[in-house]
């Protein structure tokens, strides 16, 4: 038995009538998520977000995050290109997400490169009740903080995603190579993520529907790109006429 497949037995997968769920309310809701985001992804995110359904808000002063995060649904906190402002900008998100208990989204973007990465994770990771969405890599650099963290809900992606709570576990399969071959794909996913969070208190349960939903897009992408630049335009076009008969269908087969 392979570990992808030793991971699919000991976690279960979400249905397709769960996943349908939270996005009809993600569309009812039009959740709005405060994303401190890498420049890179900035505009994918906001991009994926409005084809979800959610509205997205890119603050980054410093002077402006906290008034911005009052009135969202939930918050991500992506370092893929931390500055100076943005690690100012972060205690401040942080707050705001303890005293309004805010969903927060963390996102720790090659922490296992620099110092301060691994500073600003430390700090991000004394809040509870966080979920933490990572490749392999950058959940291992994380393993002592993430163990020593308050009902924190990992998110690790790759060819199989694991979502793990305290009291649940989810995989999800799906998804496509291409996934990986265009820039801020990976983060836009984070934000999909935290709009779930914003309507489906199980945080687990908001990631496994989000990277469902994503998941299946990417497939439908790949069938209908020419390459990584249409894969984009594809991908959100895919994400925008995701509904409840698509997942039936794709997640009935096991795509």
């Amino acid at each position: 038995m392979t570990s992808d497949t030793t991971e699919m037995t000991l976690a279960r997968t979400l249905q397709p009538q769960e996943v349908a769920s939270v996005l009809a309310r993600v569309a009812e809701v039009r959740p709005r998520v405060q994303c401190l985001t890498n420049t890179v992804a900035q505009n994918i995110t906001a991009n994926m977000l409005l084809a979800f359904g959610a509205i997205p808000s890119m603050a980054i002063h410093v002077d402006e995050v906290a008034a911005m995060a009052e009135g969202a649904g939930a918050i991500l906190i992506n370092i893929g290109t931390i500055n100076a402002e943005s690690e100012l900008a972060i205690p401040k998100l942080l707050e705001v997400a303890r005293d309004r208990g805010k969903p927060l989204v963390f996102d720790p973007v090659f922490v296992e490169l620099s110092p301060l990465r691994r500073h600003i994770a430390g700090q991000v990771l004394r809040l509870p009740d966080i979920l933490v969405r990572g490749n392999a890599t950058e959940m291992a650099a994380l393993s002592f903080d993430l163990a020593a963290a308050k009902g924190v809900t990992r998110v690790t992606t790759g060819k199989v995603d694991r979502i793990e709570s305290s009291a649940v576990s989810f995989a999800v399969a799906h998804g496509h190579p291409l996934m990986t071959r265009v820039t801020g794909i990976g983060c836009a996913a984070g934000a999909l993520i935290a709009a779930c969070c914003a309507v489906e208190a199980n945080k687990a349960v908001a990631a496994a529907a989000a990277l469902t939903a994503y998941g299946i897009a990417g497939e439908i992408a790949a069938e209908r790109c020419r390459g990584p630049g249409s894969f984009e335009v594809e991908l959100i076009d895919a994400v925008a006429a995701m509904d409840a008969a698509t997942l039936a269908a794709r997640m009935g087969t096991g795509r």
